[in-house]
């Protein structure tokens, strides 16, 4: 998901020239961030074998988010099976214990609980090879965790996979002490460390970090530095502050060039995953816990999001979505969400349909191609603060192929501005709060007793019903 949370525009500006205005800074923000996903594809081992971090350890994965971590000297044991041992000395045996049967795990306890093999799930070795991002089954228990960047006994369903393991560089996500100075790169980054608790370690954060409250209040008073803007950090910003763990965002190129460089000066990084969709995001959450030596409090949060989903099909579940557009500003040419960004996976799971779904990412389009199209919903995401009026003077101006759609024929335009507006634009664990929204525009039957405005901002929150009550 682009993060346009920087534009600006004067509320003086004319209706054509700000439609001008907000083109230019879409096209800038999307060309940096697609410039930085071609870089991340083609340099993603910036950080090469020799500064990237390796743990040594192994990882015991008891599925849904919920993975357990022990560091074992590779020089000591780099053994699976006996690292099992390591383990259970560590826990002790009171709260981790396994079973072997011919020389095959078959059950693991932990904690009160037992994990056996059975039909439905069952214990694998698992690892990720250096330059991998992939965990893969290995075929024997008779390899050497030294030669992997991971190595993970998970419990799994036959066709399942592991919990992450890496970061978008290919980095271990594990063995890192709990860091005391945290700096963030992006608004994703430091929305996703306060998601899992850790927002009270941050003592740097880009300049358009302005979420929680704390945040911009540590700006304000001096107590959290800005470190840079969202795509141009700066190195020397970023070592005043003395970190110890510095959170990245692979959207940008330059995030991940920075990566490599304080990887180089001996500053632990992890490099959250562009947000594509919404396991993606799911993914960064845990990534950002597990790392952190927060990781009860990555899975407490995604399993509230995962309960909100529920709820919020649930609540749509009667309902036809609509055919439907999202676009980043009323240009008669706008960038619209295609497939590969977490807005078409939230149109899908509210019963509607992407328009636009054939394109991939985030794609500048023909004003003709919006005639063809025809959605039947439209929703702008866009940060400027608008009123009421002004909302309307925005309809005024639609060019002719926009005014030609279903959307504008049934009144169907809906406006995302403000705080909702870069909360949109941000793929981060905030979506679930866009997604119950934007749940209220596209399936308008199962909230007939209750719609939502046409334009809604800064008062967002007091549309929100589901995921005002999970918290």
């Amino acid at each position: 998901m682009v993060d346009n949370s920087w534009v600006k525009t004067d509320r003086s500006t004319s209706g054509s020239s700000q439609s001008r205005m907000t083109k230019t800074k879409v096209y800038l923000t999307v060309a940096v961030i697609l410039a930085g996903a071609i870089l991340t594809i083609a340099l993603n081992g910036l950080g090469s074998n020799a500064t990237q971090y390796r743990s040594e350890g192994i990882v015991v994965d008891f599925g849904d988010y919920y993975t357990i971590w022990t560091d074992v000297d590779f020089n000591v044991t780099d053994d699976p099976v006996e690292m099992l041992n390591n383990v259970k000395s560590e826990y002790m045996s009171s709260n981790f214990d396994y079973t072997m049967e011919g020389g095959t795990l078959t059950d693991v306890k932990y904690n009160g609980t037992d994990y056996p093999n059975n039909e439905s799930k069952k214990w694998n070795l698992w690892h990720v090879t250096d330059g991998e991002f992939d965990a893969v089954k290995a075929e024997s228990y008779d390899i050497k965790a030294s030669d992997y960047t991971v190595v993970m006994w998970a419990y799994t369903t036959e066709n399942g996979k592991p919990m992450p393991a890496v970061d978008a560089t290919g980095t271990s996500i594990y063995g890192y002490a709990e860091p005391d100075n945290v700096v963030t790169l992006s608004p994703v980054c430091t929305e996703t460390l306060n998601s899992v608790g850790g927002v009270q370690k941050i003592v740097g954060t880009d300049s358009y970090s302005n979420y929680p409250e704390f945040v911009d209040e540590g700006h304000k008073t001096g107590s959290i530095a800005i470190v840079g803007s969202y795509t141009d950090p700066s190195y020397e910003a970023i070592m005043n502050t003395s970190p110890n763990m510095v959170f990245c965002d692979a959207s940008t190129y330059n995030d991940i060039q920075m990566a490599a460089m304080l990887r180089a000066s001996n500053v632990n990084c992890v490099v959250l995953y562009n947000g594509e969709d919404i396991n993606t995001i799911l993914k960064n959450i845990f990534i950002t816990g597990t790392s952190m030596g927060f990781g009860l409090g990555s899975q407490a949060y995604i399993q509230k999001v995962e309960y909100s989903i529920t709820a919020i099909q649930e609540k749509v579940a009667s309902s036809t979505g609509m055919k439907t557009m999202i676009a980043l500003s009323n240009d008669p040419a706008p960038w619209v969400a295609g497939e590969y960004t977490y807005i078409d996976d939230i149109i899908d799971k509210l019963n509607g349909s992407n328009v636009f779904g054939d394109l991939k990412g985030w794609t500048n389009i023909t004003p003709e191609s919006i005639s063809q199209k025809n959605p039947e919903c439209i929703i702008i995401i866009d940060s400027y603060k608008y009123s009421e009026s002004e909302y309307d003077q925005m309809l005024n101006i639609l060019s002719h192929e926009w005014k030609s759609t279903d959307a504008y024929k049934n009144g169907n335009i809906y406006l995302f501005c403000g705080d909702l507006g870069e909360l949109g634009s941000r793929a981060g664990p905030r979506f679930i709060q866009l997604m119950e929204l934007m749940g209220m525009a596209i399936d308008q039957t199962a909230y007939e007793d209750d719609p939502l405005p046409k334009a809604v901002g800064n008062d967002y929150r007091d549309y929100l019903d589901i995921t005002k009550r999970l918290g």
